[in-house]
């Protein structure tokens, strides 16, 4: 079978940037089957993406044999975390057609088992899907890992984009993870930004629902000569206790509402959960099926 890669390029509102498309050519979808996901809003007066996921939540997925079975593209949308690898089936709109399969991150997490591991998944799902989507914890151009401070060097200038192409037999394009949370997450108006509490601390910044790529926050200086990271992450939570780690998350919140004046900040990963007491009212927790539900957001164009 023939292989070609495509770079993608920023256009319009719809932009994701630095994601690659690998594709077989034929299984190449044509423009009129790539369609806008329902996940991501670009006018207020549309339901935001906060209630989409809420209402997928609520109603499960949709029966491969309903008669509201899509006929359009279906994306098999990865979460590639610390901890765990998560997947499911979305359908052209977003909305799931099966339920969330996940298995530890294998450790060491490297590349290699990590792709066995999503073999796995991809062949146990009760569904076909036509296309990839991948949510991975560290930098990401054009398919291609930069780093991945969470689980293993080996990750570095690995085409994870290609590879899944290649053994599943499906086009991929893969992002940072906090930015497929981002889209899954957000109203697509004004300055938003995006935080994930999990492993480490993930981030993402978008105007106008357009994504600022590459936003690393995570290792930025914070307090006391520590990152960001090294504060909020999972091993500081279990160091200074949930009383401690909360205060720092508050006081986390504070100081970006002065640097970067976001409209609204939305706080994801499965630490969120953990948060406690009163937040700014331009401040909302997400569910950690942003991540996932995200991902239909890497074919909008």
């Amino acid at each position: 079978m023939q292989k070609r890669t495509k770079k993608s390029s920023a256009k319009s509102t719809d932009v994701v940037t630095n994601v690659t498309e690998v594709e077989t050519v034929e299984t190449e979808p044509s423009a009129e089957t790539v369609v806008e996901a329902a996940v991501i809003v670009d006018s207020p007066t549309e339901a935001s993406s906060e209630e989409v996921i809420a209402e997928v939540v609520a109603e499960g997925p949709v029966s491969e044999n309903s008669d509201a079975a899509p006929v359009g593209p279906r994306t098999l949308s990865i979460d590639i975390g610390g901890s765990g690898v998560k997947m499911m089936v979305l359908d052209e709109n977003g909305v799931p057609l099966t339920e969330r399969a996940r298995r530890d991150t294998p450790q060491p997490a490297k590349p290699q088992p990590i792709v066995d591991v999503i073999i796995e998944l991809a062949n146990a799902q009760p569904v076909s899907f036509d296309r990839i989507s991948v949510g991975f914890p560290g930098v990401v151009h054009d398919g291609v890992v930069y780093t991945a401070p969470n689980l293993d060097p080996d990750w570095r200038g690995y085409d994870l984009a290609g590879t899944l192409a290649q053994v599943l037999g499906k086009p991929a394009r893969v992002a940072n993870d906090a930015d497929v949370q981002g889209y899954g997450a957000i109203e697509g108006r004004g300055v938003e930004l995006v935080l994930t509490l999990g492993t480490g601390l993930g981030s993402a910044l978008f105007v106008d629902g357009r994504l600022v790529p590459n936003l690393e926050l995570a290792h930025h200086p914070f307090r006391k000569d520590c990152t960001y990271e090294e504060q909020l992450g999972r091993i500081a939570l279990d160091k200074a206790g949930k009383k401690k780690w909360n205060k720092r998350v508050k006081t986390a919140i504070e100081l970006l509402a002065r640097i970067i004046n976001y409209r609204a900040l939305y706080i994801g990963g499965g630490n969120a959960k953990k948060l406690e007491g009163d937040l700014p009212t331009n401040v909302k927790t997400v569910s950690n099926e942003a991540g996932i539900l995200g991902g239909i957001a890497l074919w909008r164009y």
